[in-house]
C-alpha cells in the first residue's frame, strides 16, 4: 500500500518536473491569485468537494473575500474565513495526504517540501478594519506604525505554523498602494495617508521575509513588490496598455465609486484598458503583469527569488 502511494506521488509530480512544484496553495483574500504560470490545474476552493481526492495533491485555494490577517477583520460581512481559520483547513488537507501517502511521513515530508505556498493577505485589514472607525476600534488603539507592527507579529505566527506543517517555499505579497484604488481616491489624486500606512506595513513584512528565511532552515520565503508593480503601472499605464486608471470596469455609478460591481449593470467594452475591474481590484490584464513579473521578474520585483526560481530548486 505505501508503495502504491508512493508511486502515485511520483506520477502527480512527473507532468510539472519542468517547474518542480507539485502542488500550489493559496492562502489570502479576494485579491489572492491561482499561479497559472506553474503550469497546474486551477487550484480548486476548499469547500469544494472534490478537494477531498487525489487533485489535492495538485493544489487548493483556502482564500477568503473580505478576509484579514486579524480574526475580526470583516466582520461586517457575510462570515469570511481569517488566516487563522484558512491554516486550520490547510491541516485538514495536510491529515487527507497523510492517508492518501498510507502515512508514509517521509513521502508527506517530501513532498510538503516541494509545494509552493502563495499568501496575498491584509488589504482588507485596513479597509474594512483599521480605516473603519465606524466599526472598529483600532485606529483608536494603535498608531499607524503599531497596527502595522501587530499585522506582521501575527504573520509572522501564521508563516511559522505552515512551516511548522512542512511547508518550506513561500510566495509573500505586499499590499498594493491601496490609497491609489477608486474607492479611496481624494478627487484624482491618491490618499497618501492610506498609502502611508501600506508602505509601514510593507517594509516591515520585507523585513520579517529576510528574518524567517535567515532562521527557518530549510525554508525559502520570497516577498513580491506588489507595491512598487502596481506604482509603476499607475505612473506608467499607456506602457502597459491602459488609459483608465481612476474609475473602475464595473464600479461607477453617477460618479460615485462603489465597492463592488453594480448589479446588472454592463461592465466597460474594453476591460483591458482599465487598471481597475471595479472600486478595489485589479483588472485581470492587471493581474497578468503581477504574475508574469512574480514569476520572472528581478529581485526588485520579487526578492530573493522569483516564482521559478523558487518552483524549481
Amino acid at each position: 500500500m505505501v508503495l502504491f502511494h508512493l508511486a502515485l506521488f511520483l506520477l502527480l509530480m512527473k507532468p510539472n518536473d519542468s517547474v518542480g512544484a507539485p502542488g500550489v496553495f493559496i492562502f489570502g483574500d479576494s485579491l489572492a491569485d491561482s499561479a497559472e504560470m506553474l503550469g497546474l490545474p486551477y487550484a480548486p476552493p476548499f469547500s469544494d468537494p472534490s478537494t477531498s481526492g487525489q487533485q489535492t495533491l495538485q493544489g487548493v485555494n483556502y482564500a477568503s473575500a473580505a478576509a484579514g490577517i486579524l480574526d475580526e477583520t470583516g466582520k461586517q460581512y457575510m462570515g469570511p474565513t481569517p488566516f487563522n481559520k484558512q491554516i486550520e483547513h490547510f491541516q485538514q488537507t495536510v491529515s487527507r495526504i497523510y492517508t492518501m501517502f498510507g502515512q508514509n511521513s517521509t513521502a508527506v515530508y517530501e513532498y510538503l517540501s516541494r509545494i509552493v505556498i502563495i499568501v496575498s493577505i491584509g488589504s482588507n485589514d485596513y479597509l474594512n478594519n483599521y480605516l473603519r472607525p465606524d466599526i472598529y476600534s483600532t485606529s483608536s488603539q494603535y498608531t499607524p506604525l503599531a497596527f502595522s507592527n501587530l499585522l506582521v507579529q501575527q504573520i509572522a505566527q501564521q508563516l511559522v505554523t505552515l512551516y511548522n506543517m512542512g511547508a518550506r517555499r513561500f510566495v509573500v505579497y505586499s499590499l498594493g498602494p491601496i490609497g491609489c484604488t477608486p474607492n479611496q481616491l481624494v478627487g484624482q489624486s491618491c490618499a497618501e495617508r492610506v498609502n502611508q500606512m501600506v508602505v509601514l506595513f510593507n517594509s516591515a513584512l520585507r523585513s520579517l521575509i529576510i528574518d524567517l528565511n535567515l532562521h527557518l532552515p530549510g525554508a525559502r520565503l520570497s516577498y513580491v513588490d506588489v507595491y512598487g508593480i502596481l506604482t509603476d503601472i499607475l505612473i506608467n499605464p499607456s506602457t502597459y496598455g491602459f488609459s483608465v486608471t481612476g474609475q473602475g470596469c464595473c464600479g461607477v455609478e453617477n460618479g460615485r465609486a462603489q465597492w463592488n460591481c453594480i448589479a446588472g449593470a454592463t461592465p466597460c467594452n474594453n476591460r483591458n484598458s482599465y487598471i481597475f475591474w471595479d472600486s478595489l481590484h485589479p483588472t485581470e490584464a492587471v493581474s497578468r503583469v503581477v504574475a508574469q513579473r512574480s514569476f520572472l521578474g528581478p529581485p526588485s520585483d520579487i526578492y530573493p527569488l522569483n516564482i521559478q526560481q523558487l518552483a524549481s530548486m
